[in-house]
């Protein structure tokens, strides 16, 4: 394990230090905001293997973050003298914002809301077996997803355009997580089969089909974004990654398997630049 940090920080060393360089000119410049998948310690992530491709990436991901507090910020400290609560703002989105600025990035890598959907609001969603209701509250759900989730996105989306009007934004929508119990490493998880054993949905293939819809619904609704605004791209990894042992965890993949999505995100930069960067 300490070897793999290892890895990964020289990596991050290596990538910082040419995005820095502002005679490489030619080179492809990235700023990625996002969760676990952008940002997964002891496991080479996405970003890792576009790095090991030699992109040059500025990281902002950070694991288990939502879209609310990458977004809007959701970091706060309580004066327990004066009983005040105190939010610190817009620290993640500053940041990345101030990154694109900086480096003159050409694509934004954005990674969020699988914490959104399968993290603990997944139960708000579910109804218990024994309700005698339809198990998934699709009403409930569709409206966080269009409601919620991607008027939040959009946001992000133009505050980089505000930026940058011409900046291309890379998102992908995750693959169908796998309710099967296992944790990361004993420390954090399962995040799934707590959910459903809560509302007592004990059938694996009742579970998948849960999960199916509200990942579909999820894309969907990128896809959505894609269709209206030019600069938006979705990456749809579904049906990538269909078996267990893919899968380093209940909603994390193995390093071989990121690499599969770094190589996706790779092949639509090559698609939009018209070139492939890593060539020239």
């Amino acid at each position: 394990m300490q070897q793999l940090e290892i890895q990964k920080f020289d990596l991050a060393k290596d990538s910082m230090s040419r995005i820095k360089k502002k005679e490489i000119a030619k080179e492809i410049k990235i700023v990625a905001e996002g969760d676990s998948w952008f940002n997964y310690p002891l496991v080479l992530d996405v970003i890792d293997h576009l790095r090991k491709m030699k992109y040059c990436i500025s990281r902002q991901a950070e694991p288990g973050d939502t879209l609310e507090n990458m977004i809007f910020g959701s970091e706060y400290k309580i004066s327990r003298r004066q009983n005040t609560v105190t939010n610190f703002g817009q620290l993640d989105l500053k940041e990345t914002l101030q990154d694109i600025k900086s480096y003159k990035a050409s694509f934004v890598l954005f990674s969020g809301g699988g914490n959104d959907i399968v993290g603990d609001e997944m139960r708000f969603y579910i109804n218990h077996r024994l309700s005698g209701k339809n198990l998934i509250r699709k009403a409930i759900f569709t409206n966080v997803v269009y409601k919620v989730l991607k008027p939040m996105i959009l946001d992000f989306c133009y505050k980089v355009w505000h930026v940058d009007k011409k900046i291309d934004i890379l998102m992908d929508g995750y693959d169908y997580a796998k309710p099967n119990g296992t944790s990361y490493y004993r420390i954090k998880g399962p995040w799934l089969l707590p959910n459903f054993g809560t509302k007592a949905i004990e059938d694996r293939k009742v579970q998948e089909k849960i999960i199916k819809y509200l990942v579909d619904t999820f894309n969907e609704m990128l896809k959505e974004i894609a269709q209206e605004n030019t600069h938006f791209h979705h990456i749809d990894l579904r049906g990538m990654f269909p078996y267990d042992h893919q899968w380093h965890n209940e909603i994390h993949l193995r390093s071989n398997e990121y690499k599969k999505v770094a190589l996706k995100y790779h092949k639509k930069m090559v698609s939009i630049l018209g070139y492939d960067p890593l060539k020239n």
